[in-house]
């Protein structure tokens, strides 16, 4: 048996699939786009598939499907909206206005979403972070200092359009060149974070494959 439970045959080709599909994945290192592209392929239907059942059972099912099955009569904005989403869905010559405000709704209210998401959890924190509280040591106000600085800093460099004298264009230069400093340190961190997954994929294919060092 496998990890997962399943019998050995069946484990066995689990590891098979899985170095066919890194081989295929490198095979873009040799110049052979075509099974690279099959790779690609695969990844994004595999992707589609995972989307599309998470959203039947995440939210289909128990946000509209089991409501309408357990008290029709208590939902009748579900049955609105199954009745109005079939229309939609077969009734190709409706306006199209009537299509595209509801995913203008959506589209918008995703959008602020994200957009309070990063007010709340990034732009908040990162203010109140910079204001120590009291009784602190100078490590702490420091810190707390440089981070307001640095924070000030790059919002200055998103300042255009706006005509401006030669201090707030020299600390627009600096912002900018902290944000190119930060853009760095996520390519350094993202390039250690291939090199570990590479790592990991060629244990497998050691280990797992051809059954090196057991």
């Amino acid at each position: 048996m496998s990890g997962f439970g399943w019998p050995e045959g069946w484990a066995t080709l689990g590891v098979w699939v899985a170095a066919a599909a890194t081989l295929l994945s490198w095979s873009i290192l040799v110049g052979a786009r075509r099974p690279f592209l099959w790779a690609q392929r695969l990844l994004a239907g595999m992707l589609t598939g995972y989307l599309a059942l998470l959203a039947i059972r995440e939210v289909l099912v128990p946000r509209l499907v089991a409501p309408l099955v357990s008290d029709p009569a208590g939902n009748p904005l579900a049955v609105v909206a199954l009745v109005l989403g079939g229309v939609l869905v077969g009734s190709p010559w409706l306006p199209r206005w009537m299509g595209a405000a509801p995913v203008a709704i959506l589209v918008g209210g995703t959008a602020a979403f994200a957009l309070g998401g990063a007010m709340v959890g990034t732009v908040l924190p990162q203010i109140i972070g910079t204001v120590p509280p009291p009784g602190v040591g100078l490590a702490s106000l420091g810190g707390g200092l440089a981070t307001a600085v640095i924070a000030s800093l790059v919002l200055i460099a998103f300042l255009h359009g706006a005509p401006r004298s030669a201090g707030m264009r020299l600390l627009g230069g600096i912002g900018r060149w902290l944000i190119l400093g930060g853009v760095g340190v996520w390519l350094g961190y993202l390039v250690l974070a291939r090199i570990v997954l590479l790592s990991d994929r060629l244990a497998f294919l050691g280990t797992e494959w051809l059954g090196m060092g057991r």
